[in-house]
């Protein structure tokens, strides 16, 4: 549960502010765009003036979380710039590390006074001036839940939609070990206002392109196994992705087909970028912390889901993030 004293800072920080901007990380997630919505439907109850600013637009997969009038805007220097200036509180939602803001870093870093940062992330040294953190909490989507049901509100179709998005997607759809009794609670009075779940999971699970999967089938078709079977990886090349036309194509969700075989129990799937680098995205089950992995090469996450982006061939990357895997699964936590 969040602390007392933050629903009352909550509270004064949004008497004290009528214009805000809210924004999130770089490729927005369920949990983000689901927070953002939420947190912009209970301002504009209010009668505050808001904007949705990100680096990246909205995924095609949640494009159904927004409202049909209020799209979130792609960030523009020239065009968004005199808006964060002029706006009285900016909020960080999902986020709190400046180096996951991409294009937005610079220009939030110099209104990190008047910013506040609402996060469920471990969290590095930050520079922002507000700040509501709870590293156990689910899902930025339940923290805000609890901060704006402490001030009256009832979310209206829209906003329940866009918090049960955020809660189920960071929550594996409650099969992560981060979902507690509370988690289920949030969701039945999400549900109450007139949710869809089956709606819900349709749209951001069951709407992939044939290019994704494509690129699914020649990735698995390279599947490599270490540690007695309990270590998953796969690799997704550019040449892969230019032969399936997939240059666009979501592939975090890739690896639960890796957990899903009998032994795993931490799964990798490198995939190599444009600019040369090359992303690993990590989850495991149980108490396996790849949190604690990811973060030993500069990357981040929650336990089960973390994610590294480091330069380099993706042969070199692969057999070393390998190795701390392995002695991860050697060390049972």
């Amino acid at each position: 549960m969040i602390d007392r004293r933050h629903h009352e800072r909550f509270r004064e920080l949004l008497d004290s502010a009528h214009r805000f901007v809210l924004t999130t990380h770089v490729n927005p997630d369920g949990d983000a765009i689901g927070t953002e919505v939420g947190l912009e439907r209970f301002l504009i109850s209010r009668g505050h003036g808001v904007r949705v600013i990100n680096q990246d637009p909205t995924p095609p997969f949640l494009k159904f979380v927004e409202a049909q009038d209020r799209a979130v805007e792609v960030y523009e220097p020239s065009r968004h710039d005199p808006v964060l200036a002029e706006a009285d509180l900016l909020v960080l939602l999902d986020n709190s590390a400046p180096d996951r803001l991409g294009r937005m870093e610079r220009v939030m870093c110099a209104s990190a006074g008047k910013t506040l940062c609402i996060d469920h992330h471990p969290t590095r040294e930050t520079p922002w001036r507000h700040n509501i953190l709870d590293e156990a909490a689910c899902a930025t989507a339940a923290m805000l839940y609890e901060l704006t049901r402490a001030c009256g509100w009832t979310p209206d179709r829209v906003g329940a939609q866009a918090l049960y998005v955020g809660l189920a997607t960071d929550t594996g759809f409650f099969r992560f070990n981060s979902t507690v009794p509370r988690t289920h609670e949030i969701a039945g009075e999400l549900l109450a206002l007139g949710v869809d779940p089956a709606l819900c999971y349709r749209e951001v699970y069951e709407r992939n392109s044939a290019a994704h999967t494509r690129l699914l089938g020649h990735a698995l078709a390279g599947l490599r196994l270490d540690a007695g079977g309990a270590l998953a990886t796969i690799r997704i090349t550019r040449e892969m992705v230019e032969r399936c036309h997939a240059e666009s194509v979501d592939t975090s969700e890739m690896t639960t087909a890796l957990l899903a075989t009998d032994g795993v129990r931490i799964a990798l799937l490198l995939r190599e970028l444009e600019d040369g680098r090359v992303k690993v995205s990590l989850r495991s089950k149980g108490d396996l912390d790849v949190h604690r992995l990811a973060s030993g090469f500069g990357g981040g996450g929650h336990r089960n889901a973390s994610g590294i982006v480091l330069p380099g061939t993706i042969e070199r990357i692969e057999a070393e993030v390998i190795a701390r895997a392995t002695e991860l699964l050697a060390d049972g936590r």
